[in-house]
């Protein structure tokens, strides 16, 4: 399916630009992105409150429940990427099998009061990112042309956004109105994975293109041979991580040990949500547009060393609300506000680079190969994360100086990228 042609952008009005790089097929894909991540992003957030705080299990023990999800999350990235490059099954299709297997982990977590269960969940949950995440941005990479690309995919997040505090905002009203059930709130769940299903099968056409002579499997070979991709993906285990541990451990962290935004004795759930869903999403949702377009003109790799720094302030203002007893709550937001500025910048040019290093045919090899970095990222981050938060307040506080010391890390494999990537791309100099 070929892309709609674009329109020339005003420069006066970088908002309106933004909207206008978007033709109808993202905007359809905006909202399923939308409805599934309502339930994923639900999902994510409220398995270490619910399970530590109300079932009472370790924070060790679901941390690591929840980090296994990204065992099976490999398979799906990869499972996901053949299924989307086949003829036979195609984005469509596997986006499909993603809302499906989401809405069975919701009525899996409806009933679990065990840890073998909530294990079991995971495991499912791993799949269904997997098959998601994969088919969904070959199916943006389809109807887009390379210049309007990183727009696209910044109003993506822009729905991500949305649909993530949607989920955490009203499951911490459900919570409140259903005393305290977990069980109607993850049956909530399963019916918003349904009707995504339903949104997936009845307006998505299918956009991928078939191009004879190259098959998924083989297209796999390609994209993990790809030493550019492959050092691509060591620097996004480092931006994945640092985002897991947003959403699955800085809930509890403030919850468990920030009194100041915990609300102390008798708080309840809601106070936590609320404050990420303002400050942590609706400012990404808020902000994504404007901060696409702004660096739109920057080198991709160059605005990716600057997430990093954003996500090194981020990590040091988390500490400082931890430990400095006074305007812990103000701290708190700015932690967030910080975040979420180092995350709308990552994820829209991210996605643009793997588009630029992946041939046509073979889109969903090279996500599935690229999105690994997801599940690594979402097993390091809710493990380490887990086991932090059972140690001592010292070690739960100094936890987020090691995470901001790790940035250096990701600046030198940027850099590193940098060089590899210019040297595949340089024609060498022929002799005469």
């Amino acid at each position: 399916m070929n892309p709609d042609p674009t329109p020339d952008l005003p420069a006066a009005n970088p908002l309106l630009a933004a909207f206008q790089l978007a033709n109808r097929h993202i905007w359809l894909q905006a909202f399923g992105r939308s409805l599934c991540q309502i339930g994923s992003g639900l999902i994510y957030f409220y398995i270490p409150l619910v399970f530590v705080n109300q079932v009472g299990l370790s924070s060790t023990s679901v941390g690591f429940s929840v980090g296994l999800s990204s065992l099976t999350g490999i398979v799906g990235h990869i499972l996901g990427g053949v299924l989307a490059d086949s003829p036979r099954f195609g984005r469509k299709t596997t986006l499909v099998f993603s809302g499906g297997l989401g809405a069975l982990v919701s009525l899996t977590l409806a009933f679990t009061h065990t840890l073998p269960l909530l294990v079991a969940a995971n495991l499912l949950l791993g799949l269904s990112v997997g098959f998601y995440w994969t088919a969904a941005d070959a199916a943006v990479m389809d109807v887009t042309t390379p210049a309007e690309r990183s727009q696209a995919f910044a109003i993506m997040s822009v729905a991500e956004n949305l649909g993530n505090g949607v989920g955490i905002l009203g499951g911490g009203l459900l919570l409140m109105l259903m005393n305290q059930s977990p069980q109607l709130l993850f049956i909530g769940c399963g019916l918003v994975f349904l009707a995504f299903v339903a949104i997936v099968q009845l307006t998505m056409p299918e956009t991928r293109e078939a191009i004879a002579g190259e098959t998924a499997q083989a297209g796999l070979l390609v994209a993990l041979q790809d030493k550019s991709l492959l050092l691509f993906i060591l620097a996004n285990v480092l931006f994945t991580t640092y985002i897991a541990l947003v959403t699955s451990t800085i809930p509890l962290y403030f919850t468990n040990f920030v009194p100041a935004i915990s609300g102390q004795t008798g708080s309840t759930f809601a106070s936590t949500a609320g404050l990420f869903t303002w400050c942590y999403i609706g400012a990404g949702a808020v902000l994504q547009l404007p901060i696409a377009q702004l660096f739109k003109r920057f080198d991709r790799v160059q605005v990716l060393m600057i997430a990093l720094g954003l996500w090194a302030t981020g990590f040091s203002l988390v500490w400082v609300t931890g430990t400095i007893p006074v305007a812990q709550f103000g701290w708190g937001i700015l932690a967030l506000l910080v975040m979420a500025l180092a995350s709308i910048t990552y994820k829209p040019f991210a996605a643009a680079i793997v588009s630029e290093l992946a041939p046509a045919s073979l889109r969903g090899a090279y996500i599935a190969v690229s999105s690994q970095c997801w599940a690594i990222g979402y097993f390091v981050g809710p493990t380490l994360g887990g086991w932090a938060m059972d140690q001592s307040a010292a070690i739960a506080h100094r936890s987020w100086l090691v995470a901001a010391a790790t940035t250096v890390i990701g600046l030198l494999v940027l850099l590193l990228f940098n060089r590899v990537h210019a040297a595949e791309m340089t024609p060498p100099l022929e002799i005469s």
